[in-house]
């Protein structure tokens, strides 16, 4: 496809290019996952989540940092709703809760 040419001192587009940007709400919940993805230690906790729930302590013995990084890590990705946990009596265990996070990780891996 051909891509058009929008300009403020010519043929203007912008009604029609409006009705297809999503909601502001959606445009947030699109740099949260970007964000979560601008740092390489939680690139690999979610790379490690992508077919396991894991615990603090494990990842923390997979990823070679103190647990209480990986706990700081995973407060973030909790923030931007990237992932969630299930408690098992005093373990929590840490999976992928955005489908999409998925998605793009294994897309991304594609090319490398």
């Amino acid at each position: 496809m051909k891509l058009q040419r929008s300009c403020c001192e010519g043929i203007s587009h912008i009604s029609d290019i409006k009705k297809v940007l999503p909601s502001d709400e959606k445009i947030v919940q699109l740099t949260y996952i970007y964000k979560a993805l601008s740092d390489p230690i939680r690139v690999k906790m979610l790379l490690a989540l992508m077919d396991y729930e894991i615990c603090v302590g494990e990842m923390s013995n997979l990823l070679g940092i103190s647990q209480s990084h990986v706990s700081h890590q995973f407060k973030i990705l909790r923030k931007y709703e990237i992932v969630t946990f299930t408690k098992d009596k005093k373990m929590s265990f840490y999976r992928i809760k955005n489908k999409n996070v998925k998605k793009i990780l294994k897309i991304a891996m594609e090319d490398l």
